[in-house]
């Protein structure tokens, strides 16, 4: 009891970062009514430029150059927009620059992202739907994300802190004698996290800016007709919130890679809703207790009663998830709506007409192109065929239905490993393999369809919180359930085996005698032609199904759905029972994807379905299009690793990953407010129609006529 007790105490370290950035959250709502997923990307920016600062001096501004200086570009010679600023010279480990000037630097970045993201993300989209405000935050979360790769590398590194937090201060000793000892530092997060809160509430509660940021929450044009600024209040409110994620990601840093903050913030929206996205005494006090309650759980998983099966990151990692279900199934239909003068219209999903036509010309064009491509080429046009699989469930879910959800690569994850581990048989696979896996030896075909179902089930369990919340709470729902995913049940040897936590083989897939893996056992590399043909089959037939889904009953009481769940269900559809089959094909095609992906690599790592590789393909299906089957096959294209990008690699030799990222999200964001969604195929439809139009439409006489008026008059 006492050793629980103990853990419950220093639970407030992580406890104090949740409520922090659970704050910032509840700031950002009540100044614009967006809950900004990027929230923990802004914190993890500041923390890389407080570090870089301490280490080398330099500060990275939040942009990439747009010139790079490669290919012909070199011979141009063009200026090049600053990225980097020197700002202290030598800096060495026993000469570190001024700290209270570090902080400062780094807040006053916080505060300029701040602004950044009110001008050129969420003010643009202030009366878009739902999804496409949704859809902006995680652009901006990729954008960050891709910054921080492009700008810091990326790759993990350590800093001590300074003051009272860091790891070397002398640790609390037998705190309240109940033995044990409780890092020093947890207690100062726990102190900074209730003097943030103080500071905020009053600034809210005292001040006419706080005033006037509760009256336009209440009602925007009311604000505006006594005289204050609906944007000026968001603006503020912006670089307020970003201000407290610098702070939590500097104060935090000691903890934890800087790189895993962004990812706080699934603790963050956790304390927010717990607060009911408008109190932050409520959002500290959720912070501070889920942080006590997940670390209480991990010390619960020490004891020899506790079932294995249950590791204890997975149930630090599924605190937040819990907690923001509970709330949501609670409290869900009590959460404030800001309301704002108009909301956009939904984007189009105009049906496919000639879908046999569109097939035969996609089948052709993937078939010549599989013939002409070998080695490395090959490759990569499995990977788009892989995401293009993957992006028909998006497109289902999402685009059809209009549920935003953000774990269905998590569950192409599932899948995948669940897969691996009905085909294994505890044999070596191949002489590279680092960890043998056992299971229970099923044939392919029948692993495959099993790996279905139960990505199937988890999918109708994630989706039932759907019934009772819908859009922007679904989709912190979601995003939290991806790190439970990743940590409860892909890294989990009871469970998936000895290689889920290290590269986990995948066994030699074989449908009617034929193997139709991509790894090819003569060359050793990932461009066997039968895996290619066996995708390119695959993709027509769901292209097919999609396409005639969108067409038939089902996909028009998706469309209905999507328009005013209440007027359907006056119409007599049946919504919860049409949700649950829109998240249950979508899992099915999100499993078959994480399946094929299984088949092509000799083995996987969980971390290729961490949070930020779902989120990217979101992002490029929607930039795609993501009502429309083309978008799919844009998305697909357009991916980092994709057709196109590799393409251009030719060209401009090695195009960066985190660049190809970074535009994606900008090209995210501006096809949210330019084409509503509808995304580049839309566009180059409607352009082909027009011009088809153009061409098809008779002279104009309209001269003529006028000529021969004027000689009669």
């Amino acid at each position: 009891m006492e050793a629980l007790l103990i853990a419950l105490i220093a639970g407030i370290g992580a406890g104090g970062l949740y409520a922090m950035l659970g704050s910032g959250i509840v700031i950002a709502f009540r100044g614009s009514g967006v809950i900004n997923f990027g929230h923990g990307a802004v914190a993890g920016y500041t923390a890389y430029s407080f570090d870089e600062l301490r280490e080398t001096g330099s500060l990275y501004l939040p942009w990439f150059d747009p010139i790079p200086e490669f290919g012909f570009l070199k011979t141009l010679k063009l200026n090049n927009i600053p990225v980097r600023i020197d700002i202290f010279d030598n800096v060495a480990f026993d000469n570190k620059p001024n700290l209270a000037l570090t902080i400062f630097i780094c807040l006053v970045m916080s505060a300029f992202l701040g602004l950044l993201m009110h001008f050129l993300v969420f003010r643009p989209l202030r009366n878009s739907p739902i999804l496409g405000k949704v859809i902006g935050s995680i652009g901006v979360f990729l954008y960050l994300s891709s910054m921080i790769v492009v700008n810091f590398g990326g790759q993990n590194r350590g800093d001590e802190g300074f003051s009272g937090f860091n790891n070397t201060a002398e640790p609390v000793r037998n705190f309240l004698g109940l033995g044990g000892t409780i890092p020093r530092s947890n207690f100062y997060l726990f102190g900074a996290a209730i003097l943030m809160a103080v500071i905020i509430w009053g600034l809210y509660r005292f001040t006419k800016f706080g005033i006037a940021t509760r009256a336009a929450e209440e009602n925007e044009k009311g604000a505006a007709l006594l005289g204050y600024s609906p944007q000026f209040l968001a603006g503020a409110n912006w670089v307020l919130a970003s201000i407290t994620a610098g702070i939590a990601g500097i104060l935090f840093l000691h903890k934890t890679q800087p790189a895993q903050i962004a990812l706080f913030v699934v603790g963050g929206l956790g304390a927010a809703l717990f607060g009911n996205l408008t109190s932050i005494p409520g959002a500290t006090l959720g912070g501070l207790f889920l942080g006590m309650i997940a670390g209480g759980g991990v010390e619960l998983t020490t004891n020899d009663w506790w079932p294995e099966i249950l590791p204890g990151e997975g149930v630090r990692n599924f605190m937040p998830l819990l907690l923001i279900i509970v709330v949501l199934y609670l409290r869900g239909d009590k959460l404030p709506i800001r309301g704002s003068i108009s909301i956009g219209r939904q984007p189009r999903a105009p049906s496919t007409n000639n879908v046999t036509i569109g097939v035969i010309g996609a089948v052709g064009i993937a078939l010549m192109l599989s013939n002409i491509f070998v080695s490395k080429w090959e490759s990569i046009l499995t990977t788009t065929l892989i995401a293009i699989v993957f992006m028909y469930s998006l497109t289902v879910l999402v685009g059809f239905l209009g549920q935003i959800s953000l774990v269905q690569w998590s569950i192409s994850g599932l899948a995948a490993y669940t897969m691996i581990r009905l085909m294994a048989d505890g044999t070596k696979i191949r002489d590279t393999d680092f960890a043998l896996n056992t299971g229970w030896g099923w044939p392919t075909i029948l692993a495959f369809f099993g790996a279905i179902v139960v990505a199937v089930i988890c999918g109708l369990l994630i989706g039932l919180p759907a019934l009772r919340i819908r859009g922007v709470q679904l989709a912190v729902v979601t995003i939290a359930a991806v790190i439970a995913i990743e940590n409860l049940l892909l890294r989990n040897p009871p469970l998936m085996g000895d290689g889920s936590v290290s590269v986990n083989p995948t066994p030699k897939p074989s449908w009617f005698g034929q193997y139709v893996g991509g790894f090819n056992p003569d060359t050793a590399r990932n461009d066997y032609w039968k895996f290619s043909l066996f995708l390119i089959i695959t993709a027509a037939l769901l292209g097919i199904a999609v396409a005639n889904l969108r067409r038939g009953q089902i996909g028009r009481r998706f469309l209905a759905i999507r328009a005013n769940e209440r007027a359907a269900s006056a119409a007599g559809i049946n919504v919860a029972n049409m949700k649950l089959l829109g998240f249950g094909i979508s899992s099915g095609i999100a499993a078959i994807a994480g399946c094929l992906l299984a088949y092509k690599l000799p083995g996987l790592q969980e971390t290729q379905f961490e949070v930020f590789g779902g989120l990217a393909l979101l992002a490029f299906v929607y930039l795609g299009g993501i009502t429309t089957i083309w978008g799919a096959i844009v998305g697909g294209c357009l991916m980092a690793g994709g057709l196109l990008p590799e393409f251009l690699g030719v060209h401009f030799e090695s195009i960066d990953k985190g660049l190809i990222n970074a535009v994606g999200a900008i090209g995210l964001i501006v096809n949210a407010k330019v084409t509503n969604g509808e995304g580049i195929a839309l566009l180059q439809t409607d352009l082909v129609k027009n011009t088809l139009t153009a061409l098809r439409r008779p002279p104009d006489d309209t001269a003529n006529t006028s000529n021969d008026e004027e000689a009669v008059v």
